[in-house]
């Protein structure tokens, strides 16, 4: 081989050898690869995160609980259930002035009523009515039939029907009378529902002011079906 031969041979090998000289110098002194830099982060991060049993650690578990608490309780007044005090004696006995009742809501999003239920009425704008309390009264009257108060009853005729019915109301006190007020006379004593119209009443009959004086309540009108009375304590009861 020729002396030129040798020394392009020297040549091309001594970078080879000055570069893993420095590789070795690098490990030596301690150089770290890409994994044991991500193997160390690690432990770092987790003794970040708060330790289970630690006192921050329950007091946001606390502040968690509560949050959790309060939205459930405002989905519940505003969607489900309402509180309700009574005022008036338009349904005595079933209720007094005074009175504390809870209503759910349940009902007003699907029209679903039935008859005998008490239901919490808004009357604003309904002739013959001026306080801005809600009533509370009992439907008698479903869509579609017909309502005739006559000799100190209530009678019913379904609509798909020719006849009337007496209706039993076994939650009023004994020999009440159901009449038509003086005031309400000129509207008649019998009246034909609409498809969306209820007809309510208060248990109280000779004072209530309902729908013999202000008419048939739409369904956009009840705001609740009472289902507890919650106070006087002593006389809790479901409705």
């Amino acid at each position: 081989m020729s002396d030129n031969e040798n020394e392009i041979f020297e040549v091309t090998d001594a970078p080879v050898e000055e570069e893993v000289t420095d590789i070795e110098k690098l490990s030596s002194e301690g150089a770290v690869s890409p994994e044991a830099e991500a193997s160390e982060s690690k432990p770092a991060s987790r003794k970040r995160r708060l330790e289970k049993g630690s006192t921050a650690y329950e007091v946001l578990d606390w502040l968690r609980t509560i949050c959790i608490g309060v939205l459930a309780g405002i989905f519940i007044v505003v969607f489900l259930v309402q509180r309700d005090n009574v005022y008036g004696d338009s349904m005595k006995p079933t209720l007094s002035s005074g009175d504390v009742i809870y209503a759910q809501k349940i009902s007003t999003y699907f029209h679903s009523y039935k008859r005998g239920d008490i239901v919490i009425l808004d009357g604003h704008d309904m002739e013959g009515y001026y306080s801005k309390e809600y009533l509370v009264k009992r439907i008698v009257g479903l869509p579609g039939e017909t309502v005739k108060i006559e000799d100190g009853n209530v009678y019913i005729k379904p609509a798909d029907s020719s006849e009337f019915y007496l209706l039993q109301e076994n939650y009023l006190p004994e020999g009440t009378k159901t009449t038509m007020m003086d005031d309400a006379m000129k509207k008649g004593n019998e009246i034909v529902l609409g498809e969306n119209e209820y007809y309510c009443l208060g248990d109280n009959r000779p004072v209530s002011n309902d729908s013999r004086n202000l008419g048939p309540f739409t369904a956009d009108r009840i705001k609740g079906v009472a289902i507890i009375r919650v106070f006087p304590l002593n006389e809790v009861k479901i409705l």
